[in-house]
């Protein structure tokens, strides 16, 4: 018989610290997994916002170099005269994520060729022309711009 009531007053001493322990530790984990999912979540926005900035960076350097790969561009902005800017045809890259670019082109001046190679004395001259490709994507609010300059070597007048 005493054997019988020896388990009988462990269990009454119990309180139940086990069930305590076991809550606090799913309470911590339960804080992990949401700092954790978070974590991830911001990281996630930040690779976005990477890849869209890429995406526009890249268009607006396509839009200038387009810009500048075209002698009937070069003859418009030419023709414009000094410091005025002609406006390229806007390009729609991706149209599903809205991302646009344009482009204007401007007629710099001439300078002097020095040490060219291709022409004897002062026979050649460079003219300057300033490329700038802007290209955005207005749901991310995201936007780029690029400016490039070109020489365009021609006979001297």
């Amino acid at each position: 018989m005493r054997y019988m009531n020896t388990p009988m007053k462990y269990e009454k001493s119990q309180r139940g610290g086990a069930l305590l322990v076991a809550m606090v530790m799913i309470f911590m984990l339960s804080i992990m997994g949401i700092s954790v999912m978070r974590s991830s979540t911001l990281e996630h926005r930040m690779a976005v916002n990477a890849i869209r900035t890429a995406a526009t960076f890249q268009a607006a350097e396509s839009a200038s170099n387009l810009a500048l790969n075209s002698a009937d561009n070069l003859t418009e902005a030419y023709n414009m005269g000094l410091n005025s800017n002609y406006e390229v045809s806007s390009v729609s890259v991706d149209t599903a994520i809205g991302l646009d670019s344009i482009s204007t082109l401007a007629y710099a001046g001439e300078v002097p060729i020095e040490g060219f190679s291709a022409g004897i004395g002062n026979n050649f001259e460079a003219l300057v022309f300033i490329a700038t490709g802007i290209s955005t994507m207005e749901d991310a609010g995201t936007q780029s711009n690029v400016e490039q300059g070109a020489y365009r070597i021609v006979p001297a007048n």
